[in-house]
């Protein structure tokens, strides 16, 4: 099979295009990235050929009658599972385990996985527009009522997912789609949490810590933190400190 080439965006800025390229990196695919600006007529051609919503992220690979083109984060996932890896990317277990695919607990887990990403990627619109995803930033915000609720579901959300679990644990145990849907989340409140006075559970800044100490994570946010473009329409609040290649 002809090695699949990722399309995204500014990695400092672009959510989606970090979920697509953790999905892929995490579940060892072996594939090409093509990064564009986003917002810039430099994009558009790349866009035009490739992305059939003139977004990103989108994943293609072959030729004429048999080019296949997968768009939006949740159908890249479920693409990304049937044909290229050989983990379950909702439960992170080996998919020729068949005693555990099976296994009730599992069957679980994988209904909440696949439940708490489709929530997380239809809603969580205050946390969308009051805290978009900058890598580089430490930014200040005064969150609405709306932010403040998402906010408190994905700590609920946390909670019940490592109630019981290992420090250190990833959402399920094993890492899955879930932790790779929720990686810009973190993030999010990685830049705005703090600086906003926003108290956040014990348990929600274990598990930030645990992904932000992800290798795939860590190499993304190197990578935001070289970028030199700032698009105003993706900062927020006010900007306290900024890392990275723009640091003062």
């Amino acid at each position: 099979m002809q090695k699949p080439l990722l399309t995204i965006g500014n990695k400092n800025y672009s959510s989606w295009s970090l979920r697509a390229w953790l999905l892929l990196k995490a579940f060892d695919v072996d594939f090409d990235e093509q990064l564009i600006e986003l917002f810039h007529p430099s994009a558009r051609p790349t866009l035009a050929a490739n992305s059939p919503t003139g977004m990103v992220p989108v994943l293609v690979y072959g030729e004429g009658d048999e080019k296949v083109t997968v768009w939006d984060t949740v159908a890249i996932a479920m693409h990304i599972n049937e044909y290229f890896t050989e983990i379950n990317i909702w439960t992170g277990i080996s998919k020729s385990d068949t005693k555990a695919q099976t296994d009730s607990q599992n069957r679980i887990n994988s209904a909440y996985c696949q439940s708490i990403i489709a929530e997380m990627h239809s809603g969580l619109m205050g946390i969308r527009s009051e805290m978009p995803m900058n890598i580089r930033a430490t930014a200040k915000i005064q969150p609405s009522s709306a932010c403040l609720a998402d906010i408190a579901r994905v700590e609920n959300i946390f909670a019940d997912c490592l109630k019981g679990r290992a420090e250190g644990s990833f959402l399920f145990g094993e890492f899955t789609a879930a932790d790779v849907f929720f990686a810009p989340v973190i993030l999010r409140l990685n830049t705005y949490a703090s600086a906003s006075n926003l108290t956040l559970q014990p348990i929600t800044k274990q598990y930030c810590q645990t992904l932000l100490n992800h290798p795939h994570v860590q190499a993304w946010q190197k990578a935001a933190l070289e970028e030199t473009r700032i698009i105003k329409e993706d900062e927020a609040g006010t900007i306290l400190s900024v890392a990275g290649i723009l640091a003062d």
